[in-house]
């Protein structure tokens, strides 16, 4: 419930570069600390099947995509995080909405443990755009978390190259199978 104190938030579920301890969790600790985002549950996956794919070496980037009960598709593992408006406009930003690298989507979870429940909440998915490319070009064959030892490939912005976007990169790289 909104109140003039709190105003509406949104769940958020994170399976990748922003989960605690992961490369971009920084973005997100940022928002803790200024009561902006909270954690609702360590541990939740999709009610779903879901492809989870991770890109090439070049651009190892978690991708959830839109194609829900894919054969080779599986739970995927995450966190849910409760956002403010001002964190979701960050969060949006930062995933590369406004460019067509992810869409906001809705997506229902299961929390874990004891009290667990379903929930509607909203993920970062592959644009719609490329995402059936991805599938069939990763075998169609996906994962059920983005694990540590994935994340140690991880390649930060600032150390990609700054002539192309980071969409481009996966474009190129991914779907291409060339290096930008």
């Amino acid at each position: 419930m909104a109140t003039d104190e709190h105003p509406t938030t949104i769940t958020i579920f994170v399976y990748g570069t922003l989960k605690t301890g992961f490369p971009n969790y920084h973005v997100l600790s940022d928002f803790l600390t200024a009561g902006d985002i909270s954690l609702l549950s360590p541990s939740a996956t999709t009610a779903a099947p879901y492809p989870l794919v991770v890109g090439p070496r070049a651009v190892p980037v978690p991708f959830l995509l839109p194609l829900p009960s894919a054969a080779g598709s599986h739970l995927v593992s995450g966190e849910l995080v409760s956002v403010s408006p001002r964190a979701l406009s960050a969060l949006d930003s930062f995933e590369g909405v406004p460019h067509g690298h992810y869409e906001r989507r809705p997506v229902v979870v299961k929390t874990a443990g004891e009290g667990a429940k379903e929930l509607e909440a909203q993920a970062y998915f592959a644009h719609r755009g490329f995402a059936e490319e991805m599938w069939r070009r990763s075998g169609e064959k996906g994962f059920a978390e983005y694990t540590r030892d994935m994340a140690l490939h991880y390649v930060k912005d600032q150390d990609r190259p700054h002539h192309i976007t980071t969409l481009a990169q996966v474009i190129a790289t991914f779907l291409h199978n060339q290096m930008p």
